[in-house]
C-alpha cells in the first residue's frame, strides 16, 4: 500500500464507545488472568479495562469492525488530558503478538501522572505500570516495539526518574540507553536492578513477600549506591556482555536470519539492531536479493517493511511471485503467465504476505514520514519490524525539494540519520546503495562511518550455460565481525540468488 493509504482513521472511531463496550465484556477468564498477573478490581476499574471474546464486536478495517482483539484484555490509553487516544490488547492465551494496538499512538502510558509528580518510575509494560499504580506508586510505560525515544525524553525533563526495565540481556542494555538519552533533562537518574529470577516489576508485586516495602528498599539502595559512586562502574556491564558472549559461545541465533547461511554466520546469526548497506553496480541484483531476504524474514513470522522509492508494489511482487513460479520476472510482469499458476503462487505468497508491508513512496515523501509510518505498523503488530530501503540515494532529505549539497553528502546525511533512529528504536535496517564499477569501489566517507555492515555484490561472470551469474556477496566493513567473501549464483530463470 502507498504511505498515503497507511492506518486507520482515527476520526472513524469511537475510543469511549469502544471502550465502554470492552468493560461490559469482562468475564470469567479475563478475570482469571488479570488475577494471576496481581491486578485487583479496584485498579480495573480505575483504568477501565475490558475484554474482547471475538465473537462480536469490532473489525479494524476502514469498512467493518470484528475481531481484531480476540481474546485479549483490553487497555485504554489516554493522554496528557485524560483523552483516549489508543486501545492496547493483551492476548489471555499463547498466541503472537502478545500485544496489539489499535491506532497505532505513539504514547506514554500513564502520561497523566507526570503533571503531579517528581519522581517517576519507567518501566517495561502496562502491567508492570498497573502494580505500582495499586501500591500507589508513579509509573509510566513506553510500548516496548517502538522504543524509548526523544519525544519521551521530553515529558520526563526535569524529572528524577527509576529506570526498572525487564530483567534480562535486552531490558539492561534498555536501561544504559535511556539512562544516556535522559542524562542532559532529567533531574536524576537511577536504574534500578531487580533480583534475580524476577523478569519486571509486576513479577515482582506478584510473587515477593512485602512487595510495597522490598521495592521501596531497592529504590533507597539505589539512591544510596549512585550517590556513592555517581558515575556506574564497568562491572554494571559484566552480566550482559558475559550474557552476549555465552550465547556466541554456544552457537545460539541473535540475529534475523537472511536466508543466506554463510552470511547469517559471520554476522553472528543474522541481522541485528543496526544500518545494513547493500551496494553494488546498477542492475546488478539488489533489489531481487533484497526482496528475497525480506521473504525469508515475513515467512518465519517477523514482520518485514519494504520501503522502496524505486520499484512498485506491484513490481516487488511480481519479483516474489516470478521466484515461486521458477520464471523470469516479466513473465509475470507482462502478463504472460497462466493465470491459475499465479493464484497457486499467491497461495504459496499469503503467509509471506500478512508480516509484510510495502510502501511506495514518492519524491515527497520524507524520510520522516516513513518512520512515522513504520511506528504506526508497529504498535498494531506489537513488535518493531525488520526495515528494508530501496533505494538510499533517492530518499529526500527535506519535503522532497533539494538541498545544496552533493549526492554523496546527501547519502551521508541519510545514512546518519537512519544510523541514528536504528539505535534509537533498536531497529533492523537494510537499505541499497548503487556505486559505480570502478575497482576499488567508492562509498563516501560520511556513508561507510555510519553503516554497521556493508556489503558489496561482486559479479564473478557467466555459467557455462549463460543461464546462472555466479556472484560474490563481500562484506566490506562488519562492525566486531569478520570481512568475507560469499559465493552466490544468480539463475536469471528462477529469478532466485542460491548458495
Amino acid at each position: 500500500m502507498s504511505i498515503n493509504q497507511m492506518g486507520t482513521s482515527k476520526s472513524a472511531l469511537n475510543l469511549e464507545e469502544m471502550v465502554v463496550y470492552y468493560q461490559k465484556q469482562l468475564r470469567e477468564d479475563a478475570l482469571y488472568y488479570l488475577g494471576k498477573r496481581g491486578i485487583e478490581q479496584e485498579t480495573i476499574e480505575l483504568f477501565r479495562i475490558g475484554f474482547d471474546p471475538g465473537k462480536i464486536g469490532f473489525y479494524v478495517s476502514p469498512n467493518q469492525w470484528g475481531d481484531y482483539f480476540e481474546n485479549r484484555i483490553i487497555i485504554p490509553v489516554t493522554n496528557a488530558q485524560e483523552v483516549t487516544v489508543d486501545l492496547i490488547g493483551r492476548s489471555i492465551d499463547h498466541r503472537e503478538p502478545k500485544y496489539k494496538s489499535l491506532t497505532g499512538e505513539d504514547f506514554m502510558f500513564n502520561e497523566e501522572i507526570l503533571e503531579d509528580t517528581e519522581d517517576v518510575i519507567l518501566c517495561n509494560g502496562v502491567f508492570d505500570v498497573l502494580s505500582l499504580a495499586q501500591a500507589r506508586l508513579p509509573g509510566v510505560s513506553v510500548p516496548y516495539w517502538l522504543g524509548f525515544k526523544e519525544t519521551h525524553v521530553e515529558l520526563l525533563k526535569d524529572k528524577r526518574v527509576f529506570i526498572c526495565m525487564g530483567n534480562d540481556e535486552l531490558g539492561r542494555r534498555e536501561s544504559v540507553k535511556i539512562q544516556s538519552m535522559l542524562q542532559q533533562s532529567a533531574k536524576e537518574t537511577y536504574i534500578v536492578h531487580l533480583p534475580e529470577t524476577i523478569r519486571d516489576v509486576n513479577d515482582f508485586f506478584v510473587r515477593v513477600q512485602n512487595p510495597l516495602e522490598t521495592f521501596i528498599e531497592i529504590l533507597n539502595q539505589t539512591m544510596e549506591d549512585t550517590m556513592m559512586v555517581p558515575v556506574a562502574p564497568d562491572s554494571n556491564h559484566i552480566t550482559i556482555y558475559t550474557e552476549e558472549y555465552m550465547k556466541r559461545y554456544r552457537g545460539q541465533v541473535s540475529g534475523t536470519p537472511s536466508g543466506i547461511t554463510k552470511l547469517d554466520e559471520a554476522l553472528f546469526g543474522g541481522f541485528g539492531c543496526g544500518l545494513y548497506l547493500l551496494t553494488g553496480a546498477a542492475s546488478i541484483g539488489k533489489s531481487m536479493l533484497m526482496k528475497q531476504m525480506a521473504d525469508h524474514i515475513a515467512l518465519d513470522e517477523t514482520p518485514v517493511i519494504y520501503v522502496s522509492w524505486d520499484m512498485t508494489g506491484f513490481e516487488l511482487w511480481a519479483r516474489s511471485i516470478a521466484r515461486i513460479l521458477g520464471v523470469e520476472p516479466q513473465l509475470v510482469m507482462s502478463g504472460k503467465m497462466d493465470p491459475d499458476q499465479i493464484g497457486a503462487a499467491n497461495a504459496q505468497y499469503i503467509p509471506i504476505s500478512k508480516m509484510l508491508w510495502t510502501l511506495e513512496c514518492t519524491m515527497e515523501t520524507t524520510l520522516e514520514k516513513v518512520i512515522a509510518s513504520i511506528g504506526k505498523i508497529a504498535m498494531v503488530v506489537g513488535k518493531m519490524p525488520v526495515v528494508f530501503i530501496d533505494h538510499l540515494q533517492r530518499v529526500p532529505i527535506v519535503g522532497g525539494k533539494s538541498l545544496p549539497v552533493t549526492t554523496a553528502d546527501s547519502n551521508a546525511m541519510i545514512t546518519y540519520a537512519l544510523k541514528q533512529w536504528s539505535k534509537e528504536a533498536n531497529v533492523t535496517v537494510i537499505a541499497a546503495m548503487p556505486v559505480g564499477d570502478t575497482i576499488p569501489i567508492s562509498i563516501p566517507e560520511g556513508v561507510e562511518a555510519s553503516a554497521d555492515v556493508i556489503m558489496l555484490l561482486k559479479p564473478q561472470g557467466l555459467s557455462d550455460n549463460g543461464e546462472e551469474q555466479r556472484i560474490d556477496l563481500q562484506l566490506l566493513k562488519n562492525r566486531n565481525g569478520s570481512l568475507v567473501q560469499i559465493p552466490l549464483v544468480f539463475q536469471h530463470q528462477k529469478a532466485f540468488f542460491s548458495q
